[in-house]
């Protein structure tokens, strides 16, 4: 009876973990470059600040396999479109990223929270400089499928 017990009592608490660390793990939805206008008005409608989308693409032709991550964020109830540095391949593009926006119009101001590093760029046309940044800079088609992560909301494709 004891080890019927102790076998129960271990597959609850492996279960109760399992389950938790599930929780825990953020959801990647397949998203396009199309689909950044909606992925800004679901966040905006969030309405939170630290609330986020980050959609994550590896560029063609890369030979590290790095990853650019192209984030959109609600700082001071503004949305914004942030170049974190962070990853490896946005460390490394941060100046051509920096002078693609300038030439577009777009100015990236540095900011730092938590210790991290990033550019934000505020205002109208963010949707567009960031299908523009995955489109024209990094050369990815606008219907190939970007992986994204949200906090605060749950994407919900149109």
């Amino acid at each position: 009876m004891k080890v019927v017990l102790i076998i129960v009592s271990c597959l609850v608490g492996i279960t109760f973990i399992v389950l938790l660390v599930r929780s825990r793990i953020a959801p990647t939805y397949p998203v396009t470059a199309r689909d950044i206008p909606s992925v800004i008005s679901q966040l905006q409608r969030s309405g939170k600040d630290g609330h986020f989308a980050v959609l994550m693409f590896v560029p063609p032709g890369s030979t590290d396999g790095q990853a650019a991550n192209l984030q959109y964020s609600i700082d001071g109830g503004i949305v914004g479109l942030n170049w974190v540095l962070i990853s490896p391949r946005n460390i490394a593009d941060q100046a051509k990223i920096s002078e693609f926006a300038s030439k577009l119009g777009y100015r990236l101001d540095e900011h730092e929270m938590n210790n991290v590093h990033y550019l934000r760029v505020t205002g109208s046309g963010i949707s567009e400089l960031g299908a523009r940044i995955i489109q024209d800079f990094y050369q990815i088609g606008p219907d190939t499928k970007l992986g994204m992560i949200t906090e605060g909301f749950k994407w919900q494709p149109q």
